[in-house]
């Protein structure tokens, strides 16, 4: 039987010391997970384990999928030793267990205090009416590209992925106009940089989307939207070869 290795990313660490209130997350437990001098005096804890040995082992999960946010809670000694007992508690009572202690938490998902978010909030805004500033006192207005300070980021790669495609119109272009003269700059370097370039796109498209979800697992679009780029990645990453 495969032994998983233990590999928690920061992402998922972060969004589990959020999201756990700085308290053990068994029911109606207070004990810190930090003390006052910011010593780590709790577990971090593994629903299914990572070892055939440890406790709700499954062979069916993927190394990924054991060091998931899913499958991690924050547990004093004491209760750690506790849930050891996989007769009282099974899989579906430790999840049940670790959701109902963060849905406590869920309103301050990053625990900052009032003055730094507002510090942080400030400085962004003041950044973007910059920026606005700028495209309204344009050295040369009518050639100005815009810019929408209000655009978010799936906004952003919407305008990416549209430039993409122009791109690879162009590419055909000069695949029929100057491949005679200079062969090797379009049709092999240039086709393998915008493949290179679309990739990392879409990896990034991903990631940022899968981020987002965790934050509004409820929000249905977002969902659905993600499960359609990583279909069409997925095809992507089993195809997409360079020009040789």
């Amino acid at each position: 039987m495969k032994k998983h290795r233990r590999h928690i990313t920061i992402d998922n660490l972060k969004l589990l010391l959020a999201k756990s209130g700085n308290q053990c997350a068994f029911p109606d437990c207070t004990h810190p997970i930090f003390d006052d001098n910011n010593l780590f005096i709790a577990q971090l804890c593994h629903i299914e384990a990572i070892s055939p040995l440890g406790q709700r082992y499954n062979s069916k999960k993927s190394t990924e999928e054991i060091n998931s946010f899913d499958n991690l809670l924050f547990l004093c000694y004491r209760h750690h030793k506790e849930t050891d007992n996989i007769e009282l508690f099974p899989v579906n009572r430790l999840k049940d267990i670790k959701a109902n202690h963060e849905a406590k938490f869920s309103e301050s998902y990053y625990n900052y205090s009032k003055e730094v978010l507002k510090e942080l909030i400030n400085e962004t805004n003041n950044y973007w009416g910059k920026i606005e500033n700028l495209q309204s006192k344009h050295k040369i207005p009518d050639l100005a590209i815009p810019i929408n300070i209000n655009s978010n980021i799936l906004d952003l790669f919407v305008v990416v992925n549209s430039s993409l495609k122009r791109l690879h119109e162009i590419e055909k272009v000069l695949m029929n106009e100057c491949k005679s003269t200079h062969f090797e700059l379009v049709c092999l370097a240039l086709p393998n940089y915008l493949k290179i370039l679309e990739i990392s796109i879409n990896q990034i498209e991903i990631k940022i989307m899968e981020e987002q979800i965790l934050k509004s697992p409820d929000n249905v679009e977002l969902i659905k939207n993600l499960r359609k780029i990583r279909k069409v990645f997925a095809r992507v990453s089993q195809y997409a070869s360079f020009n040789d």
